[in-house]
């Protein structure tokens, strides 16, 4: 018999432990599995579309030799701005945001098809896997779950690990931030230990959203820049980025929308809004530390949850306050939005399931295998 996995971790809550230890256990461990907020955080939301509409065209593009991008970007769209429609947003600056939204997806779905999707595969035309299960077991009975974007291969049969990361920023310091970025290169271990095959690099394929101002989404994926004609001596103008004497207006208001424009779009133009890292060639012993290291703090937090089990509310708090303590910072700062959690640090202390909160869906195979038996056996 197979020896049982007792403690499962990844990278969203190494990240998340890093950030705040304290929302680290209210997502991942309070009442036995993490509770969170009622409804999906926007920025989740818009990601998940984003990845799922993504894996679509690798799923595709595999299984055919192409994909319907239209069809994929235009559903992926549709329920983007359907659901926004219906969320109270309260973004009462920019009354076109859910229509502006779908427009980014659609737009990024349509001209990473174009522009990044051919030169990723003109350097590695194999497509080795889209975002399967992996996991790499440390000791202790301590396992990491990873779900790699892609994997892709070259013809001399050598691997690299694709991973999306969409941003509002293109800049050299976003390039170079990936040579450290640990959590991402210790997905090759899961890769060669699920696969047999440790990929040779990473590469980081940046989607650009662009940035807000005024209220409104700056991406050439979203609005274009017009300014009319007066004929027969002059013609309606269309710019892809602003002049002077031009008016901002929506994308999805054109005729032909989205699709039209950007096929249109110079390749600079489309190009720009997907950065794409140089193959980042990984460190051994840099993997090596941080696995060392995750794995003293994961069995430190296994401890800490057992010792809160059945402990009183006092020592309740002791434990809280010394293995997961709070980073008041990130509770609201400056830039950015407000910490999910602050009811859940600072509130009336009442039960957070009954005032609408809702236990934490799992989203890797090896932990919804896990709970599922631990539900079977109570």
């Amino acid at each position: 018999m197979a020896n049982p996995i007792i403690w499962l971790t990844d990278r969203s809550r190494t990240t998340l432990d890093w950030s705040c230890p304290r929302k680290r256990y209210w997502n991942y461990h309070a009442h036995g599995r993490g509770i969170v907020p009622p409804n999906t955080p926007l920025e989740l939301f818009l990601g998940t579309a984003l990845h799922d509409g993504l894996a679509a065209i690798a799923t595709q593009w595999r299984a055919e030799g192409e994909a319907d991008v239209d069809t994929i970007s235009t559903t992926t769209a549709r329920v983007v701005r359907e659901t926004l429609d219906v969320i109270n947003t309260g973004d009462t600056q920019n009354p076109n945001f859910p229509r502006e939204q779908a427009a980014l997806i659609e737009g990024l779905l349509r001209g990473f098809y174009h522009s990044a999707w051919p030169r990723l595969l003109a350097q590695y035309p194999q497509i080795i896997s889209i975002e399967e299960e992996m996991t790499y077991p440390l000791s202790s009975g301590v396992v990491f779950m990873s779900r790699p974007d892609l994997v892709l291969a070259n013809h001399d049969g050598e691997w690299v690990y694709v991973e999306y990361k969409s941003t509002s920023s293109k800049n050299e310091g976003w390039v170079n931030q990936w040579g450290t970025a640990v959590q991402v290169h210790s997905t090759i271990r899961a890769i060669e230990h699920t696969l047999g095959t440790a990929p040779s690099a990473v590469i980081v394929q940046g989607l650009y959203k662009g940035y807000v101002s005024y209220g409104k989404q700056n991406s050439p994926f979203c609005y274009a820049y017009y300014r009319q004609g007066t004929p027969p001596f002059s013609y309606p103008e269309w710019e892809y980025s602003y002049k002077a004497g031009f008016k901002k207006v929506p994308v999805w208001e054109m005729e032909g929308g989205l699709q039209n424009w950007i096929e249109n779009m110079p390749e600079g133009v489309l190009g720009d809004q997907f950065p794409q890292t140089p193959p980042i060639f990984v460190k051994d012993g840099l993997i090596d530390a941080f696995f060392a290291q995750r794995l003293t703090r994961e069995m430190e937090i296994q401890m800490a949850l057992q010792m809160i089990d059945g402990a009183d509310p006092d020592m309740q708090a002791d434990i809280l306050n010394t293995s997961f303590p709070q980073r008041f910072d990130q509770c609201q700062p400056g830039w950015g939005k407000p910490c999910s959690y602050r009811q859940a640090c600072f509130g009336s202390g009442a039960n957070l399931l009954d005032q609408g909160w809702v236990p934490r869906e799992p989203h890797h195979t090896p932990e919804m295998e896990q709970l599922n038996a631990k539900s079977e056996a109570s």
